[in-house]
């Protein structure tokens, strides 16, 4: 673990899964490099591990799809309603273009800012 504050920390995932003798699991891409660098995530700290802590953490349940609705088909779905609004206003294809660009950006800072310290990974022990 290298950082804590407000009941999360900032920890380092090390895949154990990568070994000569097992296959990778090929849910990272530590197992392809070994010299790649590591992950570094935001979880949940509900057990209180201090900095220096060898920890387990999971993910919580479904969180890739959570992860995914959030932010790729809401996007997209704010994007192409964007674009049905313009068409529906008899604007220009370049001008129903720059709109659903304009829909894209302001999701995209509104997640950003929103989701700064949102984590689906959490601390489950300490090694």
């Amino acid at each position: 673990m290298l950082k804590t504050y407000k009941g999360k920390a900032e920890i380092e995932i090390v895949c154990t899964e990568a070994s000569k003798e097992n296959v990778h699991c090929g849910a990272c891409s530590m197992g392809q490099k070994p010299s790649a660098k590591p992950q570094t995530v935001l979880a949940q700290n509900k057990i209180e591990a201090k900095p220096g802590d060898m920890v387990e953490c999971d993910q919580k349940e479904h969180a890739e799809v959570k992860a995914a609705l959030l932010l790729l088909i809401g996007p997209l779905v704010l994007f192409m309603i964007a674009l049905g609004i313009a068409n529906a206003l008899n604007l220009e294809l370049w001008q129903s273009f720059l709109s659903g660009a304009a829909v894209l950006g302001v999701t995209y800072i509104v997640l950003r800012y929103s989701l700064k310290n949102k984590t689906y990974y959490y601390i489950t022990g300490i090694k």
